[in-house]
């Protein structure tokens, strides 16, 4: 199952799926990486975001009513991060 590095928290349906499909199972976002030690922008020079994936914040909208809107985010292989620092 593939997890968020940083947090330990498992991703679910249709991330789970993307993540999988590439068999990626460890990833972390781009500012989690920085916060890393050894881990730096420079070290990040190159590498390509694995899989973009979504998440969805709750907003009011003009009605006073709370909507799901889609929020994408980028991840990257942790893997290939921690190759480059060890």
């Amino acid at each position: 199952m593939a997890y968020n590095f940083i947090t330990r928290t498992e991703y679910t349906g249709k991330n789970a799926a993307i993540l999988e499909s590439i068999g990626v199972r460890r990833v972390v976002t781009f500012k989690q990486a920085l916060s890393l030690p050894g881990v730096s922008g420079k070290t990040m020079k190159g590498l390509k975001a694995c899989a973009k994936l979504v998440r969805f914040a709750k907003r009011l909208d003009a009605d006073g009513e709370v909507t799901k809107k889609p929020v994408f985010f980028s991840v990257f292989n942790a893997d290939e991060i921690l190759e480059r620092v060890f």
